[in-house]
């Protein structure tokens, strides 16, 4: 593989992790149903930034952390799905999906948050946001592994 063919499979890695990114807010934006919902979709997704929310007492940090949540969790799946491509940086991309993991499945442990709306039901969007998130999860996990034995 040539150096150049190496930066055009990350070019293109990091535009499909965005796509994911953006995939998966706008279903997670979806779940939260004008503050009907439930805001766990959009804590999976973009884990570690919903600390900033979660930790956040008032009103105003709290829509601040939401759209950092929004916007900026598309560009940590694009900052993965760029690290994935380029050679030599698999363990620092396993890495970091591992703290993606472990933050995500520590801000729903800790929180108070629930699957279930005001209306006791849980949003049609969360069945539409899971398979994708799953599939994404795959997908980059394979990536990571056909890559990491591609290098050795």
């Amino acid at each position: 593989m040539t150096a150049g063919s190496s930066w055009k499979r990350a070019a293109a890695d990091a535009i499909a992790g965005l796509a994911y990114g953006l995939l998966l807010a706008s279903l997670s934006f979806g779940a939260i149903g004008a503050g009907h919902g439930t805001l766990i979709p959009l804590v999976v997704s973009s884990a570690p930034l919903g600390i900033g929310y979660l930790g956040a007492g008032l009103d105003a940090a709290r829509g601040t952390a939401l759209f950092c949540m929004l916007y900026f969790g598309p560009l940590l799946w694009m900052l993965l799905g760029w690290l994935v491509a380029l050679p030599g940086r698999i363990t620092l991309a396993a890495g970091l999906l591992l703290l993606h993991y472990a933050s995500a499945f520590g801000l729903v442990a800790m929180s108070d948050l629930t699957l279930r709306g005001i209306a006791q039901e849980v949003p049609d969007f969360v069945f539409a946001w899971a398979p994708a998130y799953l599939l994404g999860q795959l997908g980059l996990c394979w990536r990571i592994f056909a890559t990491s034995s591609r290098v050795k």
